[in-house]
């Protein structure tokens, strides 16, 4: 120690110090302050340390309640930590991108194609032939998932399926994928009549329509029941007569773009309240809703995806010049959503809903331009589905606009994040989401841990080149060099009890009796040399340890510990313990 107090008071350019401490190899990259993101409510204040080798992260110490600011400074001189977590990049699997909510739908690839084309030409057994690739049980929700998410599946097969009793289970995940909460019954009916064709023909002695309005009335209900003031039977009949009262208007749910051409019986809008009242006697409805659902079948007719032997008019694609957004921040308006066709069309306009969102603008016209655009705004926190409605005597025309599409509404902090995952120092895995305030520091954290992972993984991969022995002795240099860094930074107390001692790895490293060029070896001076080397570059680091003392150092010296706790070490150990 006496020796190492004369080294240190010389100074960094004293003669005595070796040239590895002037220009050490472990360089600092980056250093940032981040929020860790425990939960969508909670967060944690840490500090970020990026080394060219090395990632820490630490948790800031505020020892006087009037620092608190200097949180939001990104490199105060003064500042202390306690040090939480350091790892070698190679060990470090990280994630520039949020990992999207889960979904028990069928991966999309060769198989999925497949199955699109059998499902056109038998349901049933392009179904089983589909789990049985997967080497799974049939999950309704799955293909539920599946057959809503899929664009170019047959529209009527899908409606003659769905509409089967045996489909019970499929049609009420499928119904489920919309999101029909706060969605007014008549546009959630659109929206849900658009994505199949109805069949003309009974099966079993069961009215396909009939059946899934039951279905969609049951599901429309359990999604609104605690806003409305009516029972699920009545949900039932409203939905009823609402596609009896389409029937009357314009002779049944129309499949082809165009005005329809069938004169029906001219019915009032107190006509169709007065039918009605005989299936609500209590008024549970009120006058305002069934005038506004009077008047919504009145201006256009219900209509359904065509047929696909349709002779009509080749179908448009509906094209995203920005895509819809999978997250919001609460109450901050997304970026733009423009949407493009080839031309403008004033028979098309796209309604927008959704629960607890809103929408600028709400509808969307193509009258004056190819191109629409709208903002959405989160309200309240949580998930939420946005459901798109193509309405207009053309709306059949136009392909390739998701009926529904889900949004995660979220606080602030989750806006800029990244995330890592590695095996800690007691070999725990630890998944870590950071926050950062400025967008413009996140990306240049991803690009840099990028470079590095990517970089570091490469040099491990070329590493295996190297001698056996040679590989085995750096490895052993580098991991019990790392292991005492992390046991200087964190603290012995955070190891568990199973840590092994250095001289048990060298012990490991040259067994005694081995020979290199058989089972037999005997150390050569070299090999010796070289063993007390590593016992004076254990030695050496361990200083770093007196240097450190475990308390919560300046950042100044906290940056020059770590940087000097590389293998050059080996060259300060030897130069300390002669």
């Amino acid at each position: 120690m006496e020796r190492l107090d004369e080294m240190l008071g010389r100074g960094p350019k004293g003669p005595v110090w070796p040239s590895a401490i002037d220009d050490s190899p472990r360089k600092l990259l980056l250093a940032a302050p981040v929020l860790q993101v425990v939960n969508s409510d909670t967060v944690k204040d840490r500090f970020l340390f990026l080394f060219n080798d090395i990632f820490i992260v630490a948790k800031p110490v505020i020892q006087d309640p009037d620092a608190f600011l200097e949180l939001t400074k990104l490199n105060p001189s003064d500042r202390k930590f306690v040090v939480k977590n350091v790892v070698l990049l190679p060990n470090l699997r990280f994630s520039g991108e949020r990992e999207e909510p889960q979904s028990r739908s069928v991966p999309r690839n060769a198989l999925t194609q497949s199955f699109v084309e059998q499902f056109a030409n038998d349901a049933d057994h392009a179904i089983v032939s589909l789990f049985n690739n997967l080497g799974q049980a049939d999950d309704p929700m799955a293909l539920a998932q599946l057959l809503f998410r899929t664009p170019e599946i047959d529209r009527a097969r899908l409606g003659d399926y769905l509409s089967r009793r045996t489909s019970r289970a499929v049609l009420k995940h499928y119904l489920d994928v919309f999101g029909f909460t706060g969605v007014r019954v008549d546009k959630a009916l659109r929206i849900f009549l658009q994505t199949i064709n109805v069949p003309t023909r009974a099966t079993l002695g069961t009215n396909p329509l009939d059946f899934l309005l039951d279905s969609f009335a049951s599901r429309w209900y359990d999604a609104n029941g605690k806003q409305v003031a009516y029972d699920k039977d009545l949900a039932y009949r409203f939905s009823r007569a609402i596609v009896q009262f389409n029937e009357v208007l314009h002779g049944g749910i129309s499949q082809e773009p165009g005005s329809t051409r069938y004169v029906g019986r001219n019915v009032s809008a107190r006509d169709f309240l007065d039918a009605f009242r005989r299936h609500d006697p209590r008024g549970l409805l009120s006058d305002d809703i069934l005038s506004d659902v009077y008047a919504s079948i009145h201006h256009e007719p219900l209509s359904q995806a065509r047929h696909p032997s349709s002779n009509g008019p080749a179908e448009i694609t509906v094209t995203f010049k920005r895509t819809l957004p999978s997250r919001l921040t609460y109450k901050v308006q997304s970026e733009p959503v423009v949407i493009r066709i080839p031309q403008a069309d004033p028979n098309i306009t796209i309604e927008l809903f959704g629960h607890n969102l809103a929408f600028e603008p709400p509808v969307l016209s193509f009258a004056k331009s190819s191109e629409a655009s709208f903002r959405v705004t989160g309200t309240v926190f949580g998930l939420t589905t946005m459901l798109m409605l193509r309405s207009g005597s053309n709306a059949l025309l136009y392909t390739g606009l998701p009926p529904s599409w889900p949004i995660s509404v979220e606080r602030a902090f989750m806006r800029n994040t990244f995330q890592i995952a590695f095996l800690n120092h007691t070999n725990a895995l630890r998944r870590y989401m950071s926050s950062f305030a400025d967008p413009l520091v996140r990306h240049e954290w991803v690009t840099s841990l990028k470079r590095l992972t990517e970089g570091s993984t490469r040099a491990s991969v070329a590493g295996l080149n190297a001698s056996l022995f040679q590989a085995k002795f750096t490895q052993a240099v580098s991991d019990i060099v790392f292991r005492v860094l992390q046991e200087t930074l964190i603290g012995p107390e955070a190891f568990s009890a199973r840590t092994e001692k250095p001289n048990c790895a060298l012990k490991r490293l040259h067994p005694p009796g081995k020979s290199r060029h058989g089972s037999q070896l005997s150390l050569s001076s070299r090999d010796i040399t070289g063993s007390s080397d590593l016992v004076r570059l254990v030695r050496g680091v361990h200083a770093v340890r007196w240097l450190a003392i475990r308390v919560c150092l300046p950042q100044a010296v906290f940056i020059a510990v770590i940087a000097s706790t590389t293998t050059s070490m080996l060259h300060l150990a030897l130069g300390i313990f002669k």
